[in-house]
């Protein structure tokens, strides 16, 4: 007979906006999946802020309802139905009442009950301020979740103190950011990942390789779920974005590993082996 459900390993993935994770995780979710293994998402906003690629997809009024529907479809793809929204708005979460978004992950964390976390590394990425913010409020909820005398009225509701095993921050290569510059610089073009909503310098984002303690390559069907769901993204994908452009040998390179920085203790539970070739190792 198949192991039950509830005695494999759980994931959870906490991210600010819809795409953030399908760029990043979505191969990560796919494994998971495919193993049978419960996986939930979590998105701080619905990304009303973001680009629209195409007039036709939708308007600044209806943007954050299509982008809910994007990352549903999305997720999708790669075998996930359990989503929830934080409710806060694009590029303002900085702005809400950290207490209260606090109690937000910490109840999501409680009653997900995951053994992996992954989430934005702590200068998200590019400096991005919603992926810094939800950085900060993951770590902070993966403590409160563990501590009973931290939101204790959510004890009432069912929702008891549990201990995430492993925190894992999605990483983008340094070295990469950097070549891709460079490459751009050498046909006259600029790059800066990110574009304008990113506040540090190119040789500053990402982590570089030498810190990076666990990269999963993608097999065939990971790669292809992994694909399904960034081109869901419709909104986010302009014509002459990378993905449109690059060729499959090209697109293979780029999106099929996914990198990782593992917390340390006391973030994660304990120290694991390093390097690593999956988030689940150890459990």
């Amino acid at each position: 007979m198949p192991e039950e459900t509830s005695a494999k390993p759980r994931l959870m993935t906490i991210f600010a906006h819809p795409d953030d994770e399908s760029f990043g995780v979505a191969g990560t979710m796919a494994h998971a999946t495919q193993l049978g293994y419960p996986v939930a998402v979590v998105c701080a906003t619905r990304g009303e802020e973001g680009q629209i690629a195409d007039p036709a997809l939708a308007t600044p009024e209806n943007l954050g309802q299509v982008r809910e529907q994007e990352l549903r479809t999305a997720v999708a793809a790669v075998g996930v139905n359990d989503v929830v929204f934080l409710d806060y708005i694009d590029g303002h979460l900085t702005e809400a009442d950290q207490e209260e978004a606090l109690g937000k992950v910490v109840a999501q964390i409680r009653r997900f009950r995951p053994d992996v976390v992954i989430t934005f590394d702590p200068k998200g990425g590019y400096g991005h301020v919603d992926h810094m913010a939800i950085h900060r409020l993951t770590v902070a909820g993966v403590a409160a979740a563990a501590d009973p005398a931290r939101f204790p009225d959510q004890l009432g509701q069912g929702l008891q103190p549990h201990r995430v095993r492993k925190v894992y921050y999605s990483a983008i290569p340094r070295e990469f950011l950097l070549r891709m510059r460079d490459e751009a610089r050498a046909r006259g073009q600029d790059f800066i990942p990110g574009g304008d909503e990113a506040t540090i310098p190119v040789e500053e984002m990402g982590v570089p390789l030498a810190e990076i303690s666990t990269r999963t390559r993608l097999n065939d069907a990971e790669y292809a779920a992994k694909i399904n769901a960034v081109l869901a993204h419709k909104t986010q994908l302009p014509a002459d974005n990378p993905w449109a452009k690059a060729s499959p040998e090209e697109m293979r390179a780029f999106a099929g590993a996914e990198n990782f920085v593992l917390a340390l203790p006391p973030i994660s539970d304990r120290a694991y082996p390093m390097p690593e070739d999956d988030v689940f190792a150890g459990l």
